[in-house]
């Protein structure tokens, strides 16, 4: 369109074969399919302007262009599904990370949806960054036109090739729909169907914005809405929990809301983390989860706190953290050593309190109001799963919070009417899990090196994921295992993954299954993914939980999960789940045997996957912005 209707030449910066066309440094147009840290700084210096469509199409697109010109006879299947997974960085990244990174850039964002409907009006709105001359509307060439290679962009001239009835096959929006078989589609919905949803692309091929906040500064870039009236807005979230070497449940909350935040950034919004008394941005507070990244200090108080709680009486060490909290001291060491300018001496439209225990972090900093999001109140539910010391400091938290009239987010609908109960109103968001990190891994590679990291059975294994504390219940799925039949248990291992948590001591192993039952240790983050993957099924039987994001993840993997019938674990599962009485061993005995039964069946699998799309971050990070009103005057 540029060169036909309005005269303006283009070239291409890009690192196929050819390499990038010559002199594009001159071309007033540079078109690219890289992402911004592939491109020369000069490039990424002028204005943006990104091309976004459907991503089912794109992948469509990217395994036909293999199958019929890079790779001629390649089998489609095959490419389409490289093409989805984009593994270790190819096909640009992926439809999600691409769209993702170049949108944020980007000054426009034109839809393909909206460039075909009107090809005219879309190219005009360049007009702000190029001095466009009248267009020539009946120079405007049809799709006849292009597939007969009358095109000088597209046609595959400027290498001596006729490709014109390749790169223009259909020129239509939703071809994926007759391209797609429905486990194609509903493996690429898994992994990138949270993003379509933020930038208007519904599961059944329709358009519609579900998400305004986040949605609404996309929208403002695609022409479709006026900017938001409105000057711009600060939030501090407390973000401590990055600096711990391990990943807990509120540790992966607090990561997860600040990923979200960075993915899909609002302009009239700007976001900082708190993280042990420093004021960073959002890139800098991840960038520091990194076990590369993390204080010396902090890890040496990490390790020194867990020598004390062996060394020292119960009643001693709870007396002496109460007097110096290992949080105090934490935040001493890293305060002084960094601390982002640009959020120093602001007073915050918002705070955000992750978790009440860590309200002293917010000491020296102020705000005009706080939000505090509670995870469960199992500090008065069920005291006997924690610290005395861990008690003191969540009560405090609350009593911080109610004291600055502090709206509270619950997790669970359990959760919520725990605080109801108390007389504390609260709005229900529940938790997500990142299906571009927890998906059905076919890595073999990856698999393989899992197995033989953490020495796992040859046999088929049913699998439990968590801390091992008194909470978790562990004795009693042990014993629930050691009652199966001797030739089940043969077949189906039973793998305790986790790290050895509060109150632990060495559990007993009945020594007719000993052989049976594997212990891992800690797992790799990254490696999750591939054990859920592994595994028969999964066994969550926790005599309380928040939320219970391992189950959501194990789901996300398309693992069948057996759960407690307790607390908020239902909310999570639906009717997806076996559920059981966690206090009974004969009823987690009965589930494991149902389990094994599930494991077997592809449409269990198929169900626990799509159950596992109704909890996005994206959603989750749209509620807490609903909650915080920031952009209601």
């Amino acid at each position: 369109m540029l060169h036909h209707v309005y005269g303006i030449a283009s070239k291409t910066y890009h690192d196929e074969a050819h390499g990038p066309d010559l002199v594009w440094e001159s071309a007033l147009v540079v078109k690219s399919h890289l992402l911004p840290h592939q491109l020369p700084e000069a490039l990424l210096q002028r204005p943006i302007v990104y091309l976004i469509r459907d991503g089912r199409d794109a992948v469509v697109s990217l395994a036909h262009h293999r199958s019929d010109v890079i790779a001629v006879g390649s089998d489609f299947d095959q490419n389409l599904a490289e093409a989805t997974y984009a593994a270790e960085g190819s096909h640009f990244s992926g439809w999600s990370k691409h769209t993702k990174t170049w949108v944020k850039q980007a000054a426009i964002v034109i839809r393909f949806e909206d460039l075909i409907e009107n090809p005219i009006a879309q190219v005009e709105r360049l007009r702000p960054f190029l001095d466009l001359p009248a267009p020539k509307i009946e120079a405007l060439p049809s799709f006849a036109d292009l597939q007969a290679g009358s095109a000088i962009y597209g046609s595959g001239k400027s290498i001596g090739k006729d490709l014109s009835l390749h790169w223009f096959r259909k020129g239509k929006v939703n071809g994926w729909q007759t391209e797609m078989s429905a486990e194609q589609h509903d493996l690429f919905w898994h992994l990138h169907g949270e993003s379509m949803q933020v930038f208007g692309y519904r599961i059944d091929g329709s358009h519609a914005f579900d998400l305004p906040s986040i949605s609404a500064d996309f929208q403002v870039k695609c022409g479709l809405k006026e900017p938001l009236e409105v000057s711009s807005k600060t939030l501090l979230i407390e973000a401590s929990k990055l600096s711990e070497p391990f990943f807990d449940g509120i540790k992966r909350y607090v990561f997860e809301l600040l990923k979200t935040a960075a993915d899909f950034p609002l302009r009239q919004l700007q976001v900082f983390a708190l993280v042990n008394g420093a004021i960073l941005t959002i890139d800098e507070a991840l960038d520091k989860e990194g076990i590369e990244h993390k204080s010396i200090e902090s890890g040496m108080l990490f390790w020194a706190k867990n020598a004390l709680k062996i060394v020292l009486p119960n009643s001693t060490y709870n007396q002496l953290a109460k007097t110096i909290p290992l949080t105090a001291v934490r935040s001493f060491l890293n305060f002084r050593k960094t601390k982002s300018d640009e959020g120093n001496n602001v007073v915050f439209d918002r705070a955000l309190l992750t978790l009440p225990q860590n309200y002293l972090h917010f000491k020296g900093h102020d705000f005009k109001r706080l939000t505090t999001v509670v995870h469960d109140l199992s500090h008065e539910t069920h005291p006997q799963f924690h610290e005395a010391n861990n008690i003191d400091r969540t009560s405090l938290g609350m009593q911080f919070s109610v004291k600055n009239q502090a709206d509270f987010i619950s997790v669970s609908s359990h959760t919520s009417k725990d605080l109801e109960a108390r007389d504390l109103a609260s709005i229900v968001n529940h938790e997500g899990v990142d299906r571009s990190v927890f998906f059905p891994i076919q890595n073999q590679h990856l698999v393989a090196l899992v197995k033989e990291r953490y020495n796992l059975p040859n046999q088929q294994f049913l699998l439990s994921v968590c801390t091992l504390e008194p909470r978790k219940n562990i004795p009693r799925l042990i014993a629930a295992y050691a009652k199966l039949p001797r030739q089940i248990r043969s077949s189906y291992h039973l793998v305790l993954a986790g790290r050895k948590g509060w109150k632990w001591n060495a559990f007993d192993i009945p020594e007719h299954c000993a052989n049976q039952i594997h212990f891992t240790g800690f797992v790799r983050e990254d490696h999750l993914p591939a054990l859920y993957t592994l595994a028969h099924g999964f066994c969550y039987v926790s005599l309380y939980e928040g939320f219970g994001l391992p189950v959501l993840e194990a789901m996300a993997c398309a693992c069948p999960v057996l759960v407690s019938d307790n607390s908020s674990i239902p909310e999570i599962t639906g009717d997806t789940a076996i559920a059981c009485d966690p206090k009974s061993i004969d009823a987690i005995e009965h589930g494991l045997m149902q389990l094994m039964e599930q494991g077997s069946d592809a449409e269990h699998r198929k169900m626990a996957m799509r159950q596992s799309w109704n909890f996005t971050w994206a959603k989750h990070w749209e509620r807490v912005l609903d909650k915080l009103e920031i952009f209601k005057k």
